[in-house]
């Protein structure tokens, strides 16, 4: 597909003409191909540039200095990652970014960008601020959600919010029940435990990743 096709598909770049797509141009990579399981950064990398995930699925991970980890988000095309870490300035990326399937992704040189004078720049920015705006809510969740006192309490609240994003009873998730588990900071024992008793209540139907509130 022409360049340009993907861009204008792009929340970041709506609302650009041919002359401003020209312009962002300048400031993109080639398109990077990703095997499953690549990691895009690492933590403590350098960054320079954010990525705009055109294809497939990223998790945000985190590990302690025990070994566990936790999936902050998993991120599926098209998708921003990285952009507000490089926007506060933030040189050392304190997360990782893992393929979690075969991926493409264009790396944007925003800085560079944002400091030349061009036609574009007030687009992309408001454009941007949007883009913020609703990781702001979702992070807004992900706080609520682990601010809850028990494993019953988070997978509720998790499903729940699942249920509304997507307007039905019936939905599926990204997460398999590892990656479930490290969303939620849960144990994954505890997890399959939980999931099991509230499918017993009546409360909950689930094969795999689908899942039914009943």
């Amino acid at each position: 597909m022409e360049i340009s096709n993907i861009l204008t598909n792009l929340q970041l770049f709506n609302n650009l003409n041919e002359v401003e797509l020209d312009e962002v141009k300048n400031y993109l990579s080639d398109i990077k191909v990703y095997k499953n399981k690549s990691t895009i950064f690492s933590v403590g990398d350098h960054i320079n540039y954010f990525g705009i995930l055109l294809k497939g699925q990223v998790d945000l991970e985190m590990d302690d200095v025990f070994g566990n980890k936790t999936i902050l988000s998993k991120l599926s095309a098209p998708a921003l990652f990285a952009e507000s870490i490089l926007i506060k300035g933030v040189r050392e990326i304190p997360l990782s970014v893992v393929t979690t399937m075969d991926t493409e992704i264009i790396f944007f040189d925003y800085n560079s960008f944002s400091s030349k004078n061009l036609k574009s720049k007030e687009k992309v920015k408001d454009n941007l601020i949007k883009i913020l705006a609703g990781k702001n809510l979702f992070m807004r969740d992900k706080l609520n959600l682990l601010t809850l006192p028990t494993s019953r309490a988070k997978i509720l609240y998790f499903l729940s919010t699942q249920a509304r994003k997507s307007h039905s009873k019936y939905f599926t998730i990204d997460f398999n029940i590892t990656e479930l588990a490290q969303f939620l900071n849960l144990n994954r024992s505890s997890l399959s435990r939980e999931l099991s008793k509230l499918k017993k209540e009546g409360l909950i139907d689930y094969h795999n990743k689908t899942f039914r509130i009943l």
